[in-house]
């Protein structure tokens, strides 16, 4: 979320760029309060072009976090942040974030949150495979083939658009270590291996050249409760439904758009489940939008489960197109009626396809429908959505029955049809020469009364950890033995800036409690035993080297740089076993926060 900011000449600015990779000393000057809020990258021209200036009274403090594309002008301060009041008139809010790139932090949701009765989609083993032609460009629709040793398929599916496949191991009944993986596309093969131990990102590439993708065939349905209390994201459709056609069709590459439905209620309403079929004329399927109507639905729970199974086995999707379901409901599933199709069947079926869908929760939609939501996105590597009513907290509603998200500090909001229209062009960016990418989060660091140098760098860099272990690419145990090795720097002027830093950075760690840290007098005497120098220690095999002779199974490694008016850090997280890297953070420190 953006929130408007008064500058003042006496502002320091600290910044974090967050991503994720499928991320003492001390002079003696005297310390000056500063504190830390949180912007978006693709803003960063917006705030650099406006001059500082004076403010008037009291001055506002605590972290906050932005998300891009928040153009919302009525906010209230929460403790999580500037958050919007009401649903703006322009269109409903809606929030978003993506559970496979914070995958740590869904794997802990899934442990905390885990409803009575629920299917299980066993996702605690992933192995990302990414399928790329010879110029590293995204190869879709690849089929995917997943043996064990003796031959037998455990699993199978094809690639989404930007080429990837998730293989989950403990999603099948399979105890083998190793398997053996096949990539087929078009008339070409690659063979290539999975350890169940090791390396859990595996590159596939072809020799042959796939070039832009034009005219790429788009399927869009929309699985949609009718129940009564539906009217109003109903509505919103019927609205907006030309603005996303607009937007979608005019992209680069002109996608042939089809638009479908899937209405469902319940038992004992008017209809249980209603198929409008894909169709590329507009003025078709707005005729029969326009005819939809939110009623029935006397229980709470709907039967989401037999809308899905419409969907994936009624629904004629065409072969080699990108397939995109946003399903839309502020209910939870009835799963007390014995069906053999599950939403858990349902994703996997959609995975095989490579249909992605994205699922959106809406006004009184439970903790256990956002479970069941949250499961079905991010098996098939979409985005769990929820509509946005001004919460204060944490799964605190900002209206009665307002929609629950678990979902910590790492989301975005902006207007429904915007993530629609976003999330839809973002898939189809990865057929062209130049895909898009997602805003970059970052934190600014503001002058206050209260709070030290100190203390802002333990907050800038406990910000930086919390990220590295949400954003990790696997499930973390926090009895894991961890190191933070030494800050690295070319540059010896950096050397007692890198010092201080690191000693920040070891007890912003150790507060943190993710990790079992190793004690640091072990560590110093490795890297004098090996003649280590500084400068070394962000080589990644070198640091790896010095993981496995401590005894850790975690490293955090950085390297520190100058630039013209601020020092750089680029901090990794590094698994010792196989030199992976599992999640990363960019962090900029004004040269005014120097030891």
């Amino acid at each position: 979320m953006i929130q408007k900011i008064r500058f003042t000449t006496i502002s320091l600015v600290i910044m974090i760029t967050l991503f994720a990779l499928n991320s003492c000393g001390g002079g003696a000057r005297s310390e000056k309060p500063y504190n830390l809020d949180t912007y978006s990258d693709r803003r960063d021209k917006l705030y650099k072009s406006k001059k500082k200036r004076k403010t008037k009274g009291k001055k506002e403090y605590g972290v906050s976090r932005f998300g891009e594309d928040d153009d919302s002008t009525d906010r209230t301060k929460t403790p999580h942040g500037y958050r919007n009041k009401t649903p703006q008139r322009s269109g409903l809010r809606a929030g978003f974030e993506n559970d496979n790139k914070q995958f740590n932090l869904f794997l802990k949701y899934l442990k905390a949150y885990k409803p009575y009765k629920y299917y299980p989609l066993n996702v605690v083993e992933r192995i990302q495979i990414k399928v790329r032609d010879r110029n590293g460009k995204s190869l879709p629709n690849c089929k995917i083939t997943i043996r064990n040793d003796e031959g037998d398929k455990v699993y199978s599916g094809r690639t989404y658009s930007d080429g990837s496949f998730l293989f989950f191991p403990s999603d099948t009944k399979d105890s083998s270590r190793r398997f053996r993986g096949t990539a087929t596309y078009q008339q070409h093969r690659k063979r290539f291996t999975i350890d169940r131990y090791g390396k859990r990102k595996i590159n596939v590439r072809f020799g042959l050249s796939r070039g832009e993708i034009a005219n790429v065939a788009l399927d869009i349905v929309f699985v949609l409760d009718t129940t009564g209390s539906m009217g109003e994201e109903i509505a919103r459709l019927k609205a907006t439904i030309d603005i996303i056609h607009l937007n979608v069709t005019n992209f680069s590459s002109k996608p042939d758009v089809r638009f479908g439905m899937v209405l469902y209620r319940d038992k004992g309403d008017s209809y249980r489940t209603k198929v409008i079929p894909l169709t590329d004329n507009l003025d078709e399927f707005k005729s029969k939008l326009n005819k939809v109507n939110a009623e029935g639905g006397g229980d709470a729970p709907e039967d989401l489960q037999e809308a899905l199974k419409q969907a994936l086995t009624e629904i004629e999707w065409r072969e080699g197109s990108v397939k995109l379901a946003y399903v839309i409901t502020d209910a939870m599933a009835h799963l007390d009626y014995g069906q053999s199709f599950t939403y858990a069947k349902a994703a996997r079926k959609a995975k095989r396809k490579a249909i992605k869908l994205f699922t959106i929760g809406t006004g009184g939609l439970g903790r256990n429908g956002e479970y069941i939501l949250r499961q079905i996105a991010q098996y098939t590597s979409a985005n769990y959505i929820f509509l946005h009513y001004g919460e204060k907290g944490e799964s605190e509603g900002g209206r009665t029955g307002s929609v629950s998200h678990h979902t910590g500090a790492n989301y975005q909001v902006s207007k429904l049809e915007t993530l629609v229209i976003r999330l839809t062009k973002q898939e189809l960016s990865h057929l062209t020469d130049k895909p898009i990418k997602g805003g970059e989060e970052y934190f600014l660091a503001n002058k206050v009364s209260h709070q030290s140098k100190k203390d802002t760098l333990q907050e800038l860099f406990s910000m930086a950890v919390n990220q590295l272990i949400d954003y990790s690419s696997i499930q973390l145990d926090p009895k894991t033995p961890a190191s933070v090795l030494p800050i690295a720097s070319k540059k010896s002027s950096l050397k007692g800036d890198a010092e201080y830093y690191t000693e920040q950075l070891i007890l912003s760690t150790s507060r943190n409690g993710a990790f079992k840290l190793i004690d640091r007098s072990s560590l110093d005497k490795i890297l004098k035993e090996q003649a280590i120098q500084g400068s070394d220690l962000f080589n990644e095999k070198k640091s790896v080297k010095i993981g496995k002779l401590v005894g850790a199974k975690l490293l955090i490694i950085s390297n520190l740089y100058s630039r013209r008016k601020k020092l750089e850090m680029i901090v990794k997280l590094i698994r010792v076993e196989t030199g992976e890297i599992l999640s990363v953070s960019k962090v900029k420190i004004s040269k005014k926060l120097r030891a």
